[in-house]
């Protein structure tokens, strides 16, 4: 009876009406996804999706598009919810997105944590929610984890990062595809769009009442600089995105250069977990030399180099004089023949850093 009556709050229809697809707000937003996903990549036909779906308007608006897009991209899909446990009335969401799932025929999990207010919580909530939705994604049999997030996210991360200095790398912003079997399909699209169509649809979503405080940094972002600088360069949160996408595609390429240049030059260390490479091929130019540390750093699954890390490291290259230095997470000896990198978990060096 609670599930039928929340299926009635969703203002969802078991049965879905295939002319809702033609909508002006909603085919753009279909073909938007579908595009992104054929460039990218994302997946191929029969991969089982898990949609992160946290009951607010983008995932119930990501949950509507990747149901409608079965079958032109093949894919089946369940549905994940996790309930972080801090503000009251969170829990709600759990049977409005059960009944969200329901309504289109699509099995659904969720996980409530046990999070207390405190530092860095905004970092630890993300931390635990990743590591549930990973755990959902699991019981549910998927493949891959697909997430909401959308051009104004992007917007926003890009903001965060060129603020605070970031090197070539974390110009490419959220990902449309990450290591760790993440994916972001609606990165094409803005949030004006979703709610563009969830207007059309009628649905109704959860108002996460932490979105709107201003003590998180993206926060203030969303709504006291994106919105000012909107108005002052229209069209400014489509271009960061955008510049995002361009990023990521020119870092994919440099890396994969990188691959091919180091393939003969590049050997494990029988010794131990380090790596080692050969003095003559370690580039003289800066911008080769960041896209090196960044190479060992995806190697030993460390998080890329920060700016001063990169510069850090370049300044040690040229001086030629020291025979160590330790960059964040690495160690870095210069030999006569080749040069070592050893992760600092294992190295545990005393240089500077």
């Amino acid at each position: 009876m609670q599930l039928r009556k929340a299926i009635a709050r969703c203002g969802l229809e078991v049965a879905i009406a295939v002319r809702s697809n033609s909508l002006p707000a909603v085919r753009p937003c279909l073909d938007a996804v579908r595009r992104t996903v054929r460039s990218r990549r994302l997946w191929q036909p029969g991969t089982r999706l898990v949609l992160a779906c946290s009951g607010g308007l983008d995932s119930l608006a990501a949950l509507e598009i990747l149901a409608r897009l079965r079958p032109s991209l093949g894919h089946t899909l369940a549905v994940a919810h996790v309930e972080h446990g801090l503000w009251p009335g969170n829990a709600a969401a759990v049977e409005h997105v059960a009944a969200a799932a329901q309504a289109h025929g699509l099995d659904f999990a969720c996980e409530r944590l046990n999070l207390e207010h405190g530092a860095d919580l905004e970092h630890r909530a993300r931390t635990a929610r990743y590591a549930a939705l990973h755990r959902l994604r699991l019981e549910l049999g998927g493949a891959l984890l697909a997430t909401a997030h959308h051009a104004d996210d992007q917007a926003e991360t890009l903001l965060m990062r060129m603020a605070r200095g970031c090197g070539p790398e974390a110009l490419a912003g959220i990902r449309a595809h990450r290591d760790d079997a993440v994916v972001r399909p609606l990165l094409g699209l803005a949030r004006a769009d979703l709610r563009k169509l969830a207007d059309a649809l009628g649905l109704s979503w959860i108002e996460d009442v932490s979105n709107a405080d201003t003590a998180f940094l993206r926060n203030r972002l969303r709504h006291d600089v994106l919105p000012v600088l909107e108005a002052a360069l229209p069209g400014a949160t489509a271009g960061l995105a955008r510049t995002a996408a361009h990023s990521a595609d020119q870092e994919g390429v440099l890396q994969a250069w990188m691959t091919r240049a180091l393939r003969d030059a590049w050997t494990l260390d029988p010794a131990g977990p380090s790596v080692l490479l050969r003095a003559d091929a370690v580039p003289a130019e800066a911008p080769l030399l960041g896209s090196l540390l960044q190479h060992v750093c995806r190697h030993f699954g460390l998080a890329a180099p920060s700016l001063r890390a990169v510069e850090q490291f370049c300044a040690f290259v040229a001086t030629k004089g020291d025979s160590h230095c330790q960059v964040r997470g690495l160690l870095v000896e210069r030999q006569a023949c080749a040069w070592r990198f050893t992760p600092q978990d294992v190295a545990r060096p005393t240089g500077a850093d």
